[in-house]
């Protein structure tokens, strides 16, 4: 391997002239593949890291970080949408107090979803 190919891939090092080899199924080694590309490393670095106790982010847990940030800004867009009614429409339909309820428990949510985003937030490494 030349050096300019050597430079390119940060995940080789010292380590990589010392294999270990695995055996495998097909099943399995098209699964570890398709881990590795999910997580954007080569094979042989994603298992090196597993191996001495690397997590990968997981895919679904960043999407569903991003589905709840995204239910807290309808939210927000909601409760603006009640705000504006109570001014423009007061009474009619529905009393303000079942509208007031209503915004009451839009507020609660989205704060709860607040407090949710940020503790997922902590736990969940940024989409790389």
């Amino acid at each position: 391997m030349n050096d300019a190919k050597k430079g390119r891939n940060k995940h080789v090092g010292p380590r990589a002239e010392r294999p270990i080899w695995v055996g495998v199924t097909d099943a399995e080694r098209l699964t570890i593949t398709e881990t590795a590309r999910a997580v954007r490393l080569p094979v042989s670095a994603l298992l090196r890291k597993l191996a001495l106790g690397y997590q990968p982010p997981s895919l679904i847990d960043q999407e569903t970080l991003l589905t709840i940030i995204k239910l807290r800004g309808d939210f927000g867009r909601l409760g603006g949408l009640l705000k504006l009614w109570l001014v423009e429409e007061p009474g009619r339909a529905v009393s303000d107090n079942e509208v007031r309820a209503a915004l009451d428990m839009i507020l609660m949510k989205q704060s709860e979803l607040t407090d949710l985003i940020s503790q997922l937030s902590e736990i969940i490494p940024a989409k790389p």
